[in-house]
């Protein structure tokens, strides 16, 4: 049994190596900075971003000659469990990549940005940032991450099929009732010859869609106090239905697990809701394919309602140099990035880049209509603020969402088992306060 525990011993003992140390593998043989110089590290995910960012790091050190920088990228699947496995072994980074959706959940490592953004707000330009994406980056009124991107669900659709189907291209007027008729009338059967068009996706497995559906109709996921849900109500109920409908009953789109792959891209579908951004770049490398962008279209409650996302970095609350943190923040985020950053494809959470953005775009780029993108800013939400959204929308409300999208829940069945399944898990809270 000796050498049978030892090996298991030995295991662990590798276990334990790969989770403390794997992806930052050879940082302890990192060679010290240079006399005088003082070292931070910028944690990152990998993106098509690489060469850009290793551009700023090498123009920032230019600038400031008593700072080296180093870059640790990861894979993004990673990014989150590796940057706490570094947090509790003592070796956060300086600089950070966090999101809105992930602020609730790196809040205990990220430093209250405020005082800085209050003294140098005229240097950053803070009055330039949309006032929704300002709003966006707080939580509780206090700052704690400053953004690079910005991302507004969208209403995509591919102009050539609407040409060959005889329909006007989406207007910002467009409602509920405006989607459901021409997705409907650009829905073509599958044929032996054509393998047919659905008039509009649908996302599964992610609550992008169906939670802008529930917000435009008048519903929440929690109430104002965060400690019950309340996707059990009337209003948030007919935005379940309006999203299972959509194959259904209406049947323009595809059965549940049945959506063509790429489906946008290869021209399977006509339409897409709730799109993202950074969808542009690969859209745009399809030669042909004739596509723009929209406002969402309204609810019977209201327009707004699709999510606003922004992408930024925060600061080691426990860094020991956060001026030097804080000058790279602003650098990694001034206006001259910001036009860097939008002409990779994307839209700019500045105000003044937003500007130049629509004024100068190529007449036959694509989105041609990327005003859209901008106005739809005003309607747009960022998720709930709640400690426990994601683990709550993974691991309770999804699942019986993806039942209700398969026809096995109605969506009165859906609605009412999330709820109690949320307020169940909920409760355990309560029970723990003292």
């Amino acid at each position: 049994m000796l050498p049978r525990i030892r090996a298991i011993l030995l295991s662990l003992a590798v276990l334990a190596l790969a989770v403390t140390g794997f992806w930052w593998s050879g940082h302890s043989h990192e060679p010290p900075p240079a006399p005088g110089r003082k070292l931070l590290t910028w944690v990152h995910f990998v993106s098509p971003f690489k060469s850009y960012y290793e551009r700023q790091v090498a123009e920032f050190q230019r600038l400031h000659p008593d700072i080296e920088v180093r870059m640790i990228l990861v894979p993004m699947s990673e990014y989150h469990m590796k940057f706490k496995t570094l947090a509790a072994a003592g070796q956060a980074p300086d600089l950070f990549y966090s999101g809105d959706v992930w602020l609730s959940y790196l809040l205990p490592f990220m430093r209250d940005l405020t005082p800085l953004v209050e003294r140098d707000a005229a240097e950053i330009g803070l009055d330039d940032f949309f006032p929704e994406i300002r709003a966006a980056l707080q939580h509780e009124g206090r700052y704690y991450v400053m953004p690079e991107h910005a991302n507004v669900a969208l209403l995509y659709y591919n102009r050539r099929l609407f040409r060959e189907a005889g329909l006007p291209e989406p207007t910002e007027d467009w409602t509920w009732d405006d989607l459901v008729r021409n997705a409907v009338a650009l829905t073509r059967p599958a044929t032996a010859d054509d393998p047919g068009v659905w008039g509009c996706g649908r996302q599964e497995g992610w609550w992008g869609e169906w939670l802008t559906y529930v917000r435009q109709a008048g519903g929440t996921v929690f109430t104002a106090d965060g400690r019950r849900c309340a996707l059990d109500s009337p209003e948030a109920i007919a935005g379940l239905r309006f999203f299972q409908e959509k194959a259904l009953k209406h049947q323009y789109s595809a059965p549940a697990g049945f959506e063509p792959l790429n489906g946008f891209v290869n021209e399977r579908l006509a339409m897409v809701m709730v799109g993202h951004v950074n969808f542009w770049p690969n859209y745009n490398q399809i030669t042909g394919l004739d596509w723009d962008i929209q406002l969402l279209p309204a609810g019977p409650a209201s327009r707004s309602g699709g999510e606003l996302a922004i992408a930024g970095y925060g600061i080691n609350r426990n860094t020991p140099y956060p001026e030097e943190t804080w000058a790279l923040l602003k650098f990694l985020t001034r206006k001259e990035a910001a036009m860097e950053v939008m002409r990779h494809g994307s839209i700019s959470p500045r105000r003044s880049v937003a500007e130049a953005q629509i004024h100068d775009r190529n007449p036959g780029g694509r989105p041609r209509n990327i005003a859209a993108a901008y106005k739809q800013i005003q309607y747009a939400l960022p998720i709930p603020r709640h400690p426990h959204y994601i683990e709550i929308m993974i691991q309770i409300v999804q699942p019986e969402v993806d039942r209700m999208v398969q026809g096995v829940l109605t969506p009165e069945e859906a609605a009412h088992r999330a709820a109690d399944g949320v307020n169940a898990y909920l409760a355990t809270f309560d029970k723990a306060d003292p």
